[in-house]
């Protein structure tokens, strides 16, 4: 499985984004049996871009993730990736290796729609 965490830093103690386009970075993390496998960090592409939520999505959907952990995104931005077969799970307040953590717990919401806003 392989999961893309929205990050404000390069490493698992950095903090999750609040904001899924404009995020600094994104971790990418290799899950096989439970076990981390791999773990690459790469800058955000397109956060400075105008429509940087959409255009981040559209890179996750040709990167073959199979999830996204996130503050806010928009609605079009969900909606590519949903259509791309990728789930989305709301981060919570923390960093990335306590998102990862909560993840493997099954203890993060998946976002399924933005019903009144996000």
């Amino acid at each position: 499985m392989k999961i893309i965490i929205a990050s404000t830093g390069r490493d698992m103690h950095s903090e999750v984004s609040p904001i899924f386009g404009r995020s600094r970075d994104f971790i990418i993390i290799e899950i096989d049996d439970g076990e981390i496998k791999e773990k690459n960090f790469i800058e955000n592409p397109v956060k400075n871009e105008k429509s940087a939520g959409n255009l981040a999505a559209e890179y996750l959907a040709d990167n073959n993730v199979d999830a996204l952990i996130t503050g806010k995104l928009g609605r079009v931005a969900l909606h590519v990736l949903k259509t791309a077969g990728i789930k989305v799970y709301k981060a919570r307040p923390g960093t990335v290796e306590v998102n990862l953590k909560s993840f493997q717990e099954d203890k993060l919401q998946e976002i399924t729609n933005l019903q009144g806003g996000f």
